[in-house]
Protein backbone atom coordinates (compact mmCIF):
# COMPACT_ATOMS: atom_id res chain seq x y z
CA UNK A 1 0.00 0.00 0.00
CA UNK A 2 2.50 2.94 1.10
CA UNK A 3 4.30 1.52 -2.10
CA UNK A 4 1.87 3.07 -4.00
CA UNK A 5 1.29 5.72 -2.33
CA UNK A 6 5.06 6.80 -2.94
CA UNK A 7 4.26 6.34 -6.60
CA UNK A 8 1.24 8.37 -6.86
CA UNK A 9 3.22 11.28 -4.91
CA UNK A 10 6.30 11.04 -7.22
CA UNK A 11 4.35 11.30 -10.41
CA UNK A 12 3.02 14.24 -8.64
CA UNK A 13 6.57 15.87 -8.70
CA UNK A 14 7.94 13.81 -11.85
CA UNK A 15 5.35 15.57 -14.51
CA UNK A 16 6.19 19.07 -14.92
CA UNK A 17 3.26 21.05 -15.61
CA UNK A 18 2.78 24.70 -16.83
CA UNK A 19 1.73 26.33 -13.13
CA UNK A 20 4.89 24.10 -11.72
CA UNK A 21 7.46 26.98 -10.35
CA UNK A 22 9.68 23.85 -10.54
CA UNK A 23 9.68 22.04 -13.41
CA UNK A 24 10.33 17.90 -12.74
CA UNK A 25 12.45 15.52 -14.75
CA UNK A 26 9.58 15.68 -17.75
CA UNK A 27 7.90 18.31 -18.99
CA UNK A 28 4.87 18.81 -21.47
CA UNK A 29 4.51 20.67 -24.34
CA UNK A 30 2.19 23.20 -22.59
CA UNK A 31 4.91 23.67 -19.76
CA UNK A 32 7.23 24.03 -22.95
CA UNK A 33 5.16 26.67 -24.81
CA UNK A 34 4.94 28.49 -22.34
CA UNK A 35 8.62 29.10 -20.95
CA UNK A 36 11.18 27.97 -23.78
CA UNK A 37 11.95 31.79 -24.54
CA UNK A 38 12.66 32.33 -20.75
CA UNK A 39 16.00 33.69 -20.41
CA UNK A 40 16.54 31.16 -17.71
CA UNK A 41 15.54 28.18 -20.32
CA UNK A 42 17.30 26.67 -22.91
CA UNK A 43 15.60 24.22 -25.11
CA UNK A 44 18.55 21.81 -26.69
CA UNK A 45 16.95 20.15 -30.11
CA UNK A 46 18.96 17.21 -30.45
CA UNK A 47 17.52 15.59 -34.03
CA UNK A 48 20.53 13.82 -35.63
CA UNK A 49 20.47 11.68 -38.97
CA UNK A 50 21.70 8.40 -37.54
CA UNK A 51 18.93 8.23 -34.76
CA UNK A 52 16.01 10.53 -36.12
CA UNK A 53 16.66 10.76 -39.92
CA UNK A 54 16.82 14.60 -39.41
CA UNK A 55 19.29 16.94 -38.20
CA UNK A 56 20.06 20.85 -38.43
CA UNK A 57 18.62 21.38 -41.83
CA UNK A 58 15.36 20.02 -40.82
CA UNK A 59 15.53 21.80 -37.65
CA UNK A 60 15.48 25.32 -39.41
CA UNK A 61 12.90 24.61 -41.42
CA UNK A 62 10.98 24.77 -37.73
CA UNK A 63 11.91 23.75 -34.16
CA UNK A 64 10.28 25.09 -30.83
CA UNK A 65 10.87 28.61 -30.34
CA UNK A 66 14.14 29.85 -28.89
CA UNK A 67 15.52 26.55 -29.22
CA UNK A 68 19.16 25.79 -30.24
CA UNK A 69 20.04 22.34 -32.16
CA UNK A 70 22.97 20.39 -30.98
CA UNK A 71 23.12 17.03 -32.74
CA UNK A 72 22.93 13.73 -30.69
CA UNK A 73 25.40 12.05 -32.72
CA UNK A 74 28.34 14.65 -33.93
CA UNK A 75 28.41 17.06 -31.83
CA UNK A 76 30.44 16.09 -29.17
CA UNK A 77 28.09 14.31 -26.68
CA UNK A 78 29.90 10.81 -27.04
CA UNK A 79 32.66 9.49 -28.54
CA UNK A 80 35.01 6.61 -29.47
CA UNK A 81 38.29 5.94 -26.55
CA UNK A 82 40.44 2.82 -27.24
CA UNK A 83 38.32 1.71 -30.04
CA UNK A 84 34.85 2.23 -28.15
CA UNK A 85 32.29 3.65 -29.52
CA UNK A 86 30.02 6.14 -27.53
CA UNK A 87 31.70 6.92 -24.61
CA UNK A 88 31.34 10.04 -22.33
CA UNK A 89 33.81 13.05 -23.50
CA UNK A 90 36.59 14.53 -21.20
CA UNK A 91 34.97 16.86 -18.38
CA UNK A 92 36.83 19.49 -20.15
CA UNK A 93 35.51 18.81 -23.50
CA UNK A 94 32.02 18.71 -21.96
CA UNK A 95 32.22 21.98 -20.18
CA UNK A 96 33.14 23.60 -23.58
CA UNK A 97 30.32 21.96 -25.27
CA UNK A 98 27.62 22.48 -22.75
CA UNK A 99 28.91 26.27 -22.43
CA UNK A 100 28.87 26.89 -25.94
CA UNK A 101 24.80 26.38 -26.06
CA UNK A 102 24.99 29.76 -23.84
CA UNK A 103 24.11 27.20 -20.50
CA UNK A 104 25.68 27.85 -17.54
CA UNK A 105 25.02 26.40 -13.99
CA UNK A 106 21.40 28.94 -13.55
CA UNK A 107 19.97 27.92 -16.89
CA UNK A 108 17.20 25.13 -16.81
CA UNK A 109 17.89 22.94 -19.73
CA UNK A 110 14.63 21.11 -21.59
CA UNK A 111 16.01 18.43 -24.10
CA UNK A 112 13.72 18.17 -26.72
CA UNK A 113 14.40 14.98 -28.96
CA UNK A 114 12.43 14.67 -31.88
CA UNK A 115 10.32 11.76 -30.05
CA UNK A 116 9.14 9.48 -33.43
CA UNK A 117 10.25 6.20 -31.18
CA UNK A 118 12.10 5.05 -27.91
CA UNK A 119 15.45 5.10 -30.21
CA UNK A 120 15.23 9.09 -30.09
CA UNK A 121 13.76 9.49 -26.66
CA UNK A 122 17.19 7.57 -25.36
CA UNK A 123 18.93 10.48 -26.91
CA UNK A 124 17.78 12.51 -24.59
CA UNK A 125 17.82 10.42 -21.63
CA UNK A 126 21.83 10.10 -22.38
CA UNK A 127 22.22 13.62 -22.64
CA UNK A 128 20.29 14.03 -19.28
CA UNK A 129 22.16 11.41 -17.48
CA UNK A 130 25.36 13.27 -18.81
CA UNK A 131 23.94 16.87 -17.10
CA UNK A 132 23.14 14.86 -14.28
CA UNK A 133 26.54 13.32 -14.23
CA UNK A 134 28.06 16.91 -14.43
CA UNK A 135 26.23 18.09 -11.49
CA UNK A 136 23.25 20.39 -13.38
CA UNK A 137 20.49 19.33 -11.33
CA UNK A 138 18.23 22.13 -13.67
CA UNK A 139 17.65 19.70 -16.52
CA UNK A 140 14.31 18.21 -17.68
CA UNK A 141 13.06 15.87 -20.98
CA UNK A 142 10.48 17.27 -23.25
CA UNK A 143 7.92 13.80 -23.18
CA UNK A 144 6.56 13.77 -26.92
CA UNK A 145 9.63 15.74 -28.27
CA UNK A 146 9.16 18.36 -31.25
CA UNK A 147 6.59 15.98 -32.72
CA UNK A 148 4.85 15.89 -29.65
CA UNK A 149 5.06 19.45 -29.28
CA UNK A 150 3.71 20.31 -33.72
CA UNK A 151 0.62 18.42 -32.99
CA UNK A 152 -1.49 21.13 -31.70
CA UNK A 153 -1.84 23.96 -34.28
CA UNK A 154 -1.90 26.88 -32.08
CA UNK A 155 1.77 26.23 -30.99
CA UNK A 156 3.91 27.45 -34.06
CA UNK A 157 7.72 26.40 -35.17
CA UNK A 158 10.15 28.93 -35.55
CA UNK A 159 12.31 28.32 -39.09
CA UNK A 160 16.00 29.30 -38.96
CA UNK A 161 18.49 28.88 -36.25
CA UNK A 162 19.16 30.37 -33.20
CA UNK A 163 22.75 30.95 -32.73
CA UNK A 164 23.37 31.09 -28.19
CA UNK A 165 25.82 33.71 -26.79
CA UNK A 166 28.24 31.03 -24.96
CA UNK A 167 28.67 31.14 -20.99
CA UNK A 168 30.57 29.40 -18.51
CA UNK A 169 29.66 26.11 -17.54
CA UNK A 170 31.70 24.80 -14.48
CA UNK A 171 30.84 21.17 -14.30
CA UNK A 172 30.94 19.53 -10.48
CA UNK A 173 31.26 15.57 -11.63
CA UNK A 174 29.40 13.05 -9.79
CA UNK A 175 31.80 10.30 -9.78
CA UNK A 176 29.47 7.79 -8.52
CA UNK A 177 27.55 7.68 -11.44
CA UNK A 178 29.95 6.77 -13.68
CA UNK A 179 30.67 2.94 -12.51
CA UNK A 180 33.84 1.50 -14.57
CA UNK A 181 34.39 -2.09 -16.10
CA UNK A 182 35.79 -3.42 -12.65
CA UNK A 183 33.05 -1.59 -10.60
CA UNK A 184 30.34 -3.79 -12.87
CA UNK A 185 32.10 -7.03 -11.80
CA UNK A 186 31.72 -6.36 -8.63
CA UNK A 187 28.29 -5.51 -8.55
CA UNK A 188 28.25 -8.32 -10.18
CA UNK A 189 29.83 -10.63 -7.83
CA UNK A 190 28.15 -8.86 -5.47
CA UNK A 191 24.80 -10.13 -6.57
CA UNK A 192 23.60 -6.52 -7.60
CA UNK A 193 21.39 -7.36 -10.42
CA UNK A 194 22.32 -6.30 -14.20
CA UNK A 195 19.72 -5.14 -16.48
CA UNK A 196 20.29 -5.52 -20.80
CA UNK A 197 17.95 -2.64 -22.89
CA UNK A 198 18.59 -4.09 -25.78
CA UNK A 199 16.65 -5.81 -27.98
CA UNK A 200 16.10 -9.89 -27.58
CA UNK A 201 17.97 -11.05 -30.26
CA UNK A 202 21.18 -9.31 -29.16
CA UNK A 203 20.91 -9.91 -25.19
CA UNK A 204 20.62 -14.13 -26.46
CA UNK A 205 23.39 -13.83 -28.76
CA UNK A 206 21.56 -14.51 -31.79
CA UNK A 207 22.30 -11.21 -32.98
CA UNK A 208 26.63 -9.59 -32.63
CA UNK A 209 25.61 -5.63 -32.48
CA UNK A 210 28.37 -4.28 -34.90
CA UNK A 211 29.77 -1.81 -32.00
CA UNK A 212 30.48 -5.04 -30.08
CA UNK A 213 33.44 -7.53 -30.75
CA UNK A 214 31.53 -10.95 -29.84
CA UNK A 215 27.78 -11.75 -29.27
CA UNK A 216 25.90 -12.34 -25.73
CA UNK A 217 25.50 -10.40 -22.48
CA UNK A 218 26.76 -10.14 -19.20
CA UNK A 219 26.83 -13.65 -16.91
CA UNK A 220 23.43 -13.38 -15.21
CA UNK A 221 22.01 -10.28 -16.83
CA UNK A 222 18.17 -9.91 -16.99
CA UNK A 223 16.61 -8.61 -20.50
CA UNK A 224 14.25 -5.42 -20.40
CA UNK A 225 13.94 -4.10 -24.01
CA UNK A 226 13.76 -0.70 -25.06
CA UNK A 227 11.17 -0.11 -26.61
CA UNK A 228 8.96 -1.10 -23.76
CA UNK A 229 9.61 1.70 -21.69
CA UNK A 230 7.71 4.47 -24.15
CA UNK A 231 3.88 4.12 -24.78
CA UNK A 232 3.63 2.28 -27.92
CA UNK A 233 7.44 2.94 -28.85
CA UNK A 234 6.50 6.57 -29.72
CA UNK A 235 7.57 9.71 -27.90
CA UNK A 236 5.63 9.58 -25.10
CA UNK A 237 7.36 7.42 -21.21
CA UNK A 238 5.05 5.15 -19.78
CA UNK A 239 3.24 5.52 -16.57
CA UNK A 240 4.82 4.67 -13.62
CA UNK A 241 2.31 1.77 -12.75
CA UNK A 242 2.47 0.40 -16.27
CA UNK A 243 6.35 0.69 -16.06
CA UNK A 244 6.31 -1.29 -12.96
CA UNK A 245 3.91 -4.04 -14.68
CA UNK A 246 6.47 -4.61 -17.61
CA UNK A 247 9.38 -4.66 -15.13
CA UNK A 248 7.33 -7.44 -13.44
CA UNK A 249 7.14 -9.03 -16.48
CA UNK A 250 10.69 -9.12 -16.79
CA UNK A 251 11.81 -10.38 -13.78
CA UNK A 252 13.34 -7.28 -12.77
CA UNK A 253 12.77 -5.34 -9.21
CA UNK A 254 12.37 -1.93 -10.40
CA UNK A 255 13.19 -1.30 -6.72
CA UNK A 256 16.48 -3.13 -5.89
CA UNK A 257 19.95 -2.01 -6.34
CA UNK A 258 20.53 -1.94 -10.81
CA UNK A 259 23.85 -1.80 -13.19
CA UNK A 260 21.80 -0.47 -16.52
CA UNK A 261 23.49 -1.62 -19.74
CA UNK A 262 22.87 -2.18 -23.92
CA UNK A 263 25.76 -1.91 -26.05
CA UNK A 264 27.32 1.75 -25.77
CA UNK A 265 24.89 3.47 -22.76
CA UNK A 266 22.06 4.72 -24.99
CA UNK A 267 19.68 2.28 -24.96
CA UNK A 268 20.60 1.59 -20.86
CA UNK A 269 19.96 5.32 -20.32
CA UNK A 270 16.48 5.40 -21.04
CA UNK A 271 16.45 2.73 -18.39
CA UNK A 272 18.12 4.50 -16.15
CA UNK A 273 16.28 7.84 -16.67
CA UNK A 274 12.99 5.62 -15.81
CA UNK A 275 14.25 3.69 -12.68
CA UNK A 276 16.02 6.72 -11.20
CA UNK A 277 13.88 9.98 -12.41
CA UNK A 278 10.44 8.26 -12.76
CA UNK A 279 9.98 5.50 -10.17
CA UNK A 280 12.44 7.30 -7.78
CA UNK A 281 15.56 3.79 -7.09
CA UNK A 282 18.56 5.79 -6.09
CA UNK A 283 20.58 2.86 -6.47
CA UNK A 284 20.73 2.29 -10.21
CA UNK A 285 23.86 3.15 -12.25
CA UNK A 286 24.11 3.72 -15.96
CA UNK A 287 27.35 1.22 -17.61
CA UNK A 288 28.63 4.12 -19.88
CA UNK A 289 31.36 1.57 -22.11
CA UNK A 290 28.00 -1.64 -21.84
CA UNK A 291 28.84 -4.22 -24.47
CA UNK A 292 31.00 -2.13 -26.69
CA UNK A 293 33.81 -2.19 -23.75
CA UNK A 294 32.83 -5.24 -22.05
CA UNK A 295 33.14 -7.40 -24.91
CA UNK A 296 36.34 -6.04 -26.18
CA UNK A 297 38.40 -6.61 -22.76
CA UNK A 298 40.07 -10.32 -23.01
CA UNK A 299 39.11 -11.16 -19.10
CA UNK A 300 35.62 -10.34 -18.87
CA UNK A 301 33.44 -13.29 -19.47
CA UNK A 302 30.50 -12.79 -22.04
CA UNK A 303 27.23 -15.11 -21.68
CA UNK A 304 25.67 -16.24 -25.23
CA UNK A 305 22.37 -17.91 -24.08
CA UNK A 306 21.44 -18.47 -27.90
CA UNK A 307 24.46 -20.03 -30.12
CA UNK A 308 23.72 -19.92 -33.60
CA UNK A 309 25.98 -21.63 -36.43
CA UNK A 310 25.71 -20.43 -39.63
Amino acid sequence: MMKHVFTLVFLASWLGSASATTPGALVDAAWTAENACREDVRVLDIRSLKIDGESRSEYSQGHIPCAVHTDYVEAGWRIKKAGVPGMLPSIEQLERLVGGLGIDRATHVVIAPLGEDAKSMAAATRIYWTFKLLGQDRVSILDGGTLGYAKEDSRALQTGAVTPVAKDFDARLRPEMLPDHADVAKAAADGISLVDYRRTDEFLGITRNGKTTQPGTLTGARNLPLEWLTVDNGGNLRSPEALRELMALAEVDPDAPQIAFCNTGHNSSLGWFVLSEILGNPHVRLYDGSMAEWSRLPDRPVERRVAIVD
